[in-house]
């Protein structure tokens, strides 16, 4: 009976890795797919078969989804955009230091998405026939928004840990191997300073020609009253808080959000149907069916055997730095064929029950996973984002490959060095 729950778990697992990969449906409908067919199968109960749903992890992610989105409204765009117009008519190093420190904040607030379209509307009034042109900044930016987004613990940023430990924590039970707020970071200054300094001296690499803005929509601050604009600050500041708060407060910090999120509606700061569509993304839905899977794969010996696997492969003990760059490598070349999220959900239990045949850290590998999928840039098909920045900078994969090759050779490299630095993989 535990082998045809394996079986099960199996099937399931595979089904799950093929829809990602394939891109027809949203992965939170893949997910939810998932955990109906654990319920079907009486692998699971009905009640731990959509557990995710009401995991806390779940809860923290969907309310702060609220909360971002609420402080995207505020004059902050609005601001910038009349900084922008002062130094617009400056070149060289001074514009380009402005855009990407501009790039960087925005990056630790608001989506990748989010952040490239509001960079294109400031960028695409650069002259095309200057040296600093849009095709050419758009693109910069963009690998800004690849080495820095959510990297910082404040804001959606604060939320990547326990993301990262949603997809593998019913692999890995011991709490001392799950993710800290500041791990992301921390493992993310070495590759990031390397990786900007890379973009500043050969932005140059990437091509200049006419770019296209028209499918770009004006995601500028919506006018807001100063009331709602008092409230959103006065609830984000207040979720901030509480983050950094984490370890003293406990539980209380994954609530926090859906609190900020309940404010926000009582005050009309935002209206029932915001509030629900950010509470019910994808993301949300995604989240709590890889926490179910995850538990599924742990509990009936699934992960345990991808993880033999794997090893089996790299052998019985296999070079930490070698694992490190495998995964890494891994990350990128799937990345280029589906989305960044997608590998992430796919990969990160996968290293995880590798790491627990293995007697490694999960840690290092996880975080390896994690940014190592973000930072694939050299093909459309990566994200969203990376098909908004080919779109709107007009760009040919191919001719771009003389800038993005030596940037994920430089990324594999720096992030390989730096998490066994910090995260060795056999402590």
């Amino acid at each position: 009976m535990e082998n045809m729950q394996m079986y099960i778990v199996l099937a399931i697992t595979i089904f799950m890795i093929a829809s990602f990969l394939i891109g027809k449906w949203p992965y939170g409908l893949t997910t939810m797919t998932c955990c109906a067919l654990l319920g079907l199968t009486g692998v699971m109960d009905p009640v731990a078969a959509f557990g995710g749903v009401a995991n806390k992890t779940t809860i923290l992610i969907a309310g702060m989804f609220v909360v971002a989105y609420a402080f995207g409204k505020t004059s902050l765009i609005t601001r910038i955009r009349k900084q922008m117009e002062k130094i617009k008519g400056k070149n060289g190093l001074a514009l380009m230091l402005f855009l990407f420190g501009i790039t960087i904040v925005l990056c630790q607030l608001m989506g990748r998405t989010a952040v490239l379209s509001i960079m294109i509307l400031f960028i695409s009034s650069l002259d095309e026939a200057d040296e600093m042109s849009p095709s050419r900044m758009i693109t910069a930016c963009f690998a800004m928004i690849a080495i820095w987004n959510f990297k910082f613990p404040i804001a959606m940023g604060a939320t990547m840990a326990p993301t990262a430990n949603a997809m593998y924590e019913g692999i890995i039970s011991d709490p001392s191997l799950m993710l800290g707020t500041w791990d992301f970071f921390k493992v993310s200054v070495i590759p990031g300073i390397a990786l900007t300094i890379y973009t500043l001296l050969f932005w140059k690499l990437i091509p200049s020609h006419p770019v296209d803005t028209s499918d770009v929509k004006d995601v500028a601050a919506a006018k807001i009253s100063k009331k709602d604009e008092i409230c959103i600050s006065v609830v984000f500041i207040g979720v901030m808080i509480a983050f950094f708060l984490g370890t003293k407060i406990g539980n209380l910090m994954h609530v926090a959000p859906a609190i900020g999120a309940l404010v926000l509606l009582i005050t009309k700061s935002l209206t029932t149907k915001e509030v629900i569509d950010k509470l019910t993304g994808d993301m949300t839905w995604m989240i709590a069916g890889v926490l179910v899977m995850s538990d599924a794969m742990g509990q009936s010996g699934v992960g345990e055997l991808i993880g033999n696997g794997i090893l089996s492969i790299l052998g019985s003990t296999p070079n930490g730095i070698l694992v490190l760059f495998v995964f890494g490598l891994t990350s990128i070349v799937m990345t280029t064929f589906m989305s960044n999220t997608g590998t992430q959900a796919i990969l990160t239990p996968i290293a995880a029950s590798m790491a627990l045949a293995g007697g490694m850290d999960p840690r290092g590998i996880v975080l390896m996973v994690q940014i190592g999928a973000v930072m694939a840039i050299a093909f459309p098909s990566g994200s969203a984002e990376c098909a908004l920045m080919f779109a709107a900078g007009r760009h040919n994969p191919v001719g771009l490959l003389k800038f993005t090759i030596p940037f994920l050779i430089l990324a594999l490299i720096t992030l390989t060095f730096s998490i066994n630095l910090f995260f060795p993989v056999y402590g």
